[in-house]
C-alpha cells in the first residue's frame, strides 16, 4: 500500500487519495470545550469533559503541525469547540506560522475576540471565521443558549480594527430562527467590507439531527432571497486552498457571499481536507465514523517518519468519496460537532 502512496506523492512527501484528490488543508481542534451551547452544535447539557491526558498536548499539536507542514499543506485551520479559550492557542497559530503554512485560520464564536484579535493578528493568523447566526439578541441567545451578542459584535469590531486580512462570518441557516433575518446580516458584512458563508445544517449529534430535521433551509432558496433583494452575484472563482463554499461577489462592495451546501448539492468531489481532534484523531470525512488515532502514535516510540506514513496510507486507503449524513441514522447519538471540530 505505502508502495502506491509513495508513487503518487513522487519526491516529495505529499498526502492524496485514491480519487485523486490532493489533501492540503487541516482543520485542527484544539479543544471540544465552549463557552456557547449552540442549538445544533453542542448537546442541551453541554459537553462531557475528558481528563486532560486524553488531549494532545501543545508539544503533541506543534510535532503533528510539523508533519503536516512536511506534507504540504498550505492551509491550516484552529477550530474547536471554541478554540479561544485555549491557554497556548498564541503559540499554536505560531507553530503554524513557524513550519511555513501560508493560510492559516481560526474558526471562533467571537466571545473573546475582543480582548484577543490584535494578538491573533500578531501572531499570523491572516484568515478568520465569526459564527454569527443573527443580529437580533433574542434570537441570538436562544440559537446559543444564552450568548451575548453585544460582545460578539465588539468583537468583530476589534477583528477589523486588528486589520486580519480575511474576516468571513459564518451563519448556519435555520429556518425558524434565522430565516428572516438573513438579508440584515448580509448588509451588515457589506457595510464593514468582510465576507460572509450560508450554512445548510447537517445531522450531527443529537442536536444537529433535531434542527437539520425541524429547521432545515436550502441555500438556493437564500440565494434567490439575496439576488431579488441586490441584483445578480458574480461568481467567483474558489481558491485551491480553500473550503467547499461556492463564492460569489457581492455588487458594488468588497465583501464575497459563499454558500456550503452538505445537503443539497454534494462538494466531495473537490475536497481537499482532513480534521484532527482534540484527543488526537484524524478525521477524513465528517460524513464518516473511519479515522485515524494518532494520540497512541505520538506517545508510543514511533518517530515522525513512521507518523506521516501512517497518515498516509490511512487517508490513501479509507478517505471515503463522498459522506453520507442520511444512510446511518444511528450516527447521531455517537457524535457530535463539538467533538469534530466546526
Amino acid at each position: 500500500m505505502l508502495q502506491r502512496v509513495h508513487a503518487k506523492a513522487g519526491r516529495e512527501m505529499a498526502l492524496a487519495d485514491q480519487f485523486g484528490r490532493r489533501v492540503t488543508y487541516l482543520r485542527i481542534s484544539v479543544t471540544e470545550h465552549c463557552n456557547f451551547r449552540c442549538s445544533y452544535c453542542s448537546p442541551e447539557e453541554g459537553t462531557p469533559f475528558f481528563a486532560r491526558e486524553d488531549h494532545l498536548q501543545a508539544e503533541e499539536y506543534d510535532r503533528l503541525i510539523r508533519i503536516f507542514s512536511g506534507f504540504g499543506v498550505r492551509h491550516v485551520r484552529f477550530t474547536g469547540g471554541e478554540p479561544l479559550i485555549h491557554p497556548r492557542i498564541l503559540s499554536l497559530v505560531g507553530s503554524a506560522r513557524r513550519y511555513g503554512v501560508g493560510k492559516i485560520s481560526v474558526s471562533t464564536n467571537g466571545l473573546l475576540l475582543g480582548r484577543r484579535a490584535a494578538a491573533l493578528r500578531q501572531v499570523g493568523v491572516n484568515n478568520l471565521n465569526i459564527s454569527l447566526d443573527s443580529l437580533d439578541p433574542e434570537v441570538f441567545a436562544r440559537v446559543t443558549r444564552g450568548g451575548e451578542l453585544r460582545t460578539v459584535l465588539e468583537g468583530i469590531e476589534a477583528a477589523i480594527l486588528a486589520r486580519i486580512p480575511r474576516i468571513k462570518l459564518n451563519v448556519v441557516l435555520l429556518r425558524q430562527n434565522n430565516g428572516e433575518g438573513l438579508l440584515a446580516l448580509v448588509e451588515y458584512a457589506m457595510q464593514r467590507g468582510i465576507d460572509i458563508r450560508f450554512i445548510e445544517t447537517m445531522p450531527l449529534g443529537a442536536a444537529g439531527a433535531d434542527v437539520q430535521g425541524e429547521q432545515f433551509l436550502g441555500v438556493a432558496e437564500v440565494q434567490r432571497t439575496i439576488e431579488n433583494h441586490l441584483g445578480p452575484l458574480q461568481t467567483v472563482a474558489r481558491p485551491a486552498d480553500n473550503g467547499p463554499a461556492r463564492l460569489y461577489q457581492l455588487p458594488g462592495v468588497r465583501s464575497q457571499v459563499g454558500f456550503i451546501t452538505p445537503i443539497s448539492d454534494n462538494f466531495c468531489a473537490s475536497c481537499n481536507r482532513v480534521r484532527l481532534t482534540a484527543t488526537g484523531r484524524l478525521v477524513y470525512c465528517l460524513g464518516q465514523d473511519i479515522g485515524l488515532e494518532l494520540l497512541p502514535l505520538l506517545r508510543g516510540t514511533h518517530g515522525d517518519r513512521q507518523i506521516a506514513e501512517a497518515i498516509m496510507e490511512g487517508i490513501w486507503r479509507d478517505k471515503p468519496e463522498r459522506h453520507h449524513f442520511v444512510d446511518d441514522p444511528g450516527r447521531s447519538a455517537r457524535i457530535f460537532m463539538m467533538r469534530l471540530g466546526g
